[in-house]
């Protein structure tokens, strides 16, 4: 299946790929958190143009800063309009866990069938910048990419006591990824790999591609937001005009 992936929970990533081949046929990518609505324009003209029509758009749905986020989940379901073809949502973090299990995979091709058969299941820690002083954090098994506990938002100093009511501790959980855990050491530990900091909108199209050949369902481009947005809509006043 040719898959568009779309991600703004973070920085701002396009892709197109090709789920059976494996292969990323075209992506962009804009490190700046600030620009998503510039970026997302180019960016989709540029990969949609660049490789065969896709057959399902998968967008990033959080959790994410509510303006950045809603930029790519909206751009994901006018292109679906526009072609007709079917929209769904992913996790946005399901992406960096999905980077991580095809780059582990890749290292263990050289290893005997013996040993990664013996690999023992693994917990990580990813997390997100949520601003605020706050991250967005969920607990991953690398081994297929599963979601085992979260998401959650809260403070990086609360964070272990979270993971603790969710059985998780320090000891557990030795690997980190993401960029909250590059802007927060001191109370999350230092990441494992720092060139995995946000979702990138190639392996979430994968992370999909995953779920529906397991025969899982891919929820709908619903924005997870964890909490209220910043902006409130003013009360409605009534004139006193008779």
């Amino acid at each position: 299946m040719i898959i568009l992936g779309i991600d703004t929970s973070q920085s701002a990533s396009v892709a197109l790929v090709d789920s059976a081949s494996g292969d990323v046929l075209a992506a962009e990518h804009a490190d700046d958190q600030r620009r998503h609505l510039e970026f997302i324009g180019p960016a989709l003209a540029s990969v949609l143009s660049a490789g065969p029509s896709p057959e399902l758009v998968v967008t990033g749905i959080g959790p994410g800063p509510f303006t950045g986020l809603r930029v790519g989940i909206a751009a994901g379901i006018a292109v679906g309009q526009a072609r007709r073809i079917p929209v769904s949502g992913l996790l946005s973090q399901a992406a960096i866990a999905e980077e991580l299990r095809r780059r582990e995979t890749a290292e263990a091709a050289d290893q005997s069938v013996a040993v990664r058969n013996a690999a023992p299941a693994r917990p990580v820690l990813i997390a997100s910048d949520a601003r605020r002083k706050e991250v967005y954090f969920s607990v991953y098994e690398v081994s297929d990419a599963s979601l085992v506990a979260g998401p959650f938002v809260a403070k990086p100093a609360e964070v272990a006591a979270v993971l603790a009511d969710h059985g998780y501790s320090p000891t557990t959980i030795t690997d980190r990824f993401g960029r909250g855990i590059l802007l927060y050491p001191d109370e999350l530990g230092t990441g494992t790999e720092q060139a995995i900091l946000d979702p990138r909108a190639e392996h979430l199209a994968f992370a999909a591609a995953r779920e529906l050949a397991a025969g899982r369902e891919l929820p709908d481009p619903v924005p997870e937001y964890l909490r209220e947005p910043d902006a409130k809509a003013s009360p409605t006043r009534q004139s006193s005009l008779r």
